[in-house]
């Protein structure tokens, strides 16, 4: 049997294989009767060559093929490096329609992240299996998913939880799903409480971070004050805040110095190393600021953060809270 898994929401699609490779026959035949291929550097006589072999000493056999459906998506054979017959989608379809001649005992699982509809591949394939699809929910409805993996880990979650994770994260189902079960771990089989995920998480106080350089820019001197204000009473120290604002700053810079060199977005993320959402604030707060401005912002907070490391008798919140409000003004 063919079966095609894949979507979005990769930890739902990582559980399902894992569910079929734990009924994959007796546990101590699975290492020869389980086969995991990559589809980086894989040809279609290998996979054939692993599909049609019988299962050794038990019922069924299983082969997972993690990653091949996305290789044919459009526009993506072009930028392949070493495309050649791997990246060719002739003698793949060409395989696809061997299939029907699977033995009966070999279980063929696709499994790949978010798909188009018209992928070659997985057109030439869907009439000959199961297809299941996990996709993300939209907009708001990430915070039933949220409480629905909470619930898989055995833990419960404030609703003001809920929300202050999925703010913060946004639509990106691994970090999410592990950030739950550090905090169940946290917790450990408490109730999971708003405070928790403001004290655990570093996605929240990034997001705080980010609201606060907002509102700096913004010029909403109050916003901005109250916001490093909510850092620092949830435990962190004033020099963490300042810290935390230069090192957004020198994000901005850089940013703004590949923007002016024509860098692609995706490209500026991975040199950023920031998750998609990160990236997309950046370069919305970025084209706010002038560069002159942000070198202006970045050598104040430089010589703030000097000062307090060098003058123990300085108060650290009131200096802070200066300093906020001195960036603001412009």
């Amino acid at each position: 049997m063919i079966y095609l898994i894949h979507g979005e929401d990769d930890v739902s699609v990582e559980e399902a294989v894992a569910a079929m490779k734990a009924n994959a026959g007796p546990a101590e035949l699975r290492d020869v009767n389980v086969t995991m291929l990559e589809a980086n550097g894989l040809t279609p006589e290998e996979l054939a060559a692993a599909a049609f072999t019988i299962p050794f000493m038990a019922d069924r056999r299983l082969v997972i093929v993690r990653g091949l459906l996305s290789r044919f998506e459009r526009g993506r054979n072009s930028r392949s490096s070493g495309s050649g017959q791997r990246n060719a989608v002739g003698p793949w379809t060409e395989l696809a329609g061997q299939f029907d001649q699977l033995p009966p005992t070999t279980d063929l699982v696709f499994m790949d992240g978010l798909l188009s509809g018209n992928n070659s591949l997985l057109t030439k394939l869907r009439p000959l299996g199961k297809e299941k699809v996990f996709a993300l929910p939209r907009g708001n409805e990430i915070g039933s998913w949220i409480s629905h993996r909470a619930a898989r880990h055995g833990m419960d979650i404030e609703p003001r939880a809920v929300a202050t994770l999925a703010d913060s994260v946004g639509r990106q189902p691994r970090i999410l799903d592990a950030e739950l079960q550090k905090l169940a771990l946290y917790r450990d089989g408490q109730p999971v409480r708003q405070q928790d995920v403001e004290r655990m998480v570093a996605y929240v106080r990034e997001a705080s971070i980010f609201q606060a350089v907002d509102a700096v820019v913004e010029g909403r001197t109050g916003d901005a004050i109250r916001m490093a204000r909510q850092i620092t009473d949830a435990g962190q120290p004033a020099i963490f805040v300042i810290t935390m604002i230069a090192r957004q700053v020198r994000l901005l810079l850089l940013a703004k110095d590949m923007r002016s060199r024509r860098v692609p977005q995706n490209e500026i993320g991975q040199r950023l190393r920031l998750p998609s959402f990160a990236v997309n604030r950046t370069l919305r707060q970025e084209g706010r600021l002038s560069f002159q401005r942000l070198k202006q912002i970045h050598r104040k907070l430089v010589d703030t953060d000097l000062a307090m490391k060098s003058t123990t008798s300085m108060d650290d919140q009131l200096t802070l809270e200066m300093l906020i409000a001195e960036l603001s003004l412009g």
